[in-house]
């Protein structure tokens, strides 16, 4: 479950008052309790939180620091600015449960902090620690995905030969990618490309599939356009015209009969006023 944390309405008539004071040297101050209010603050709680965790910092830089020292396997023909994008190395079971771990509890530990400080005179300590906070979370969340870009760029390229073009397969492969980072929960002890696979996979299927019939229904509104031109325009369409052919040939067939082999004809496949008598 997502727990969403915010003690304050930034954009309240009284918040935006008590900000209003702040001028001068306090204007530094009032722009970082600003943006500190106005921080949209989830994150995957644990219990640990709430008992000894403090934090990882050590194990955590190591793992940031040795993220580009192996470009592992690049997909092969991508253009230079996605190989770069690509060159992150994976993250194995105990790295990726750590990183995951450490950045929700950045976002606890500063919606915690923010609900102590009191937007009308905030302590600029508190205020910066939980600003450091948010931003080593923004840190690992980024480099969570870009760990995981080659996955979107996999499973992107086995949907081209959709309607939808790569790009466009691409830019939404990495969005889910994004929102799937901030929602997984390590926890449950599944790996995040499992869960980021499924996700990705659905949203381009159900993205294709829409994309296709769109397509399909625009190509039947041309048609249908096509046919009412061709009425307006006078001239008769196919259907029309194969049974104006039809009734063509069989009235020549009929001129080659006697008078009698017409009326029984006409009689009994009703053609014209002629119906059969029972």
């Amino acid at each position: 479950m997502i727990q969403a944390v915010a003690s304050h309405d930034p954009q309240s008539p009284s918040t935006l008052h008590r900000f209003s004071r702040f001028s001068g040297a306090d204007g530094q101050v009032w722009e970082q309790t600003k943006r500190l209010m106005a921080a949209d603050i989830t994150y995957i709680p644990s219990e640990t939180f709430e008992r000894s965790y403090t934090g990882e910092a050590a194990q955590v830089d190591a793992i940031l620091g040795s993220l580009e020292e192996s470009s592992g396997s690049i997909p092969r023909n991508l253009p230079p600015h996605l190989a770069a994008l690509c060159g992150y190395r994976l993250l194995d079971a105990s790295e990726e449960s750590l990183l995951f771990r450490e950045m929700n509890f950045l976002k606890y530990r500063a919606a915690r902090i923010r609900a102590s400080v009191d937007p009308s005179d905030p302590h600029p300590d508190l205020v910066i620690t939980a600003l450091r906070a948010l931003d080593r979370a923004s840190l690992i969340r980024d480099s969570l995905i870009r760990t995981n870009i080659r996955l979107a760029v996999s499973i992107a390229r086995r949907f081209s030969d959709s309607p939808c073009s790569f790009d466009e397969l691409l830019s939404e492969a990495i969005f889910v990618l994004m929102y799937s980072v901030e929602k997984f929960d390590s926890g449950r002890g599944f790996r995040f490309s499992t869960y980021a696979y499924r996700a990705i996979s659905r949203h381009l299927y159900r993205m294709v599939t829409e994309t296709a019939r769109q397509e399909s229904r625009m190509t039947r509104d041309a048609e249908d356009w096509a046919f009412e031109e061709t009425l307006v325009a006078g001239s008769s369409p196919p259907a029309e015209r194969f049974w104006t052919q039809l009734r063509g040939n069989l009235n020549d067939f009929l001129q080659k009969l006697d008078r009698r082999e017409r009326f029984v004809v006409r009689c009994r496949y009703a053609l014209g006023n002629h119906r059969t008598v029972k």
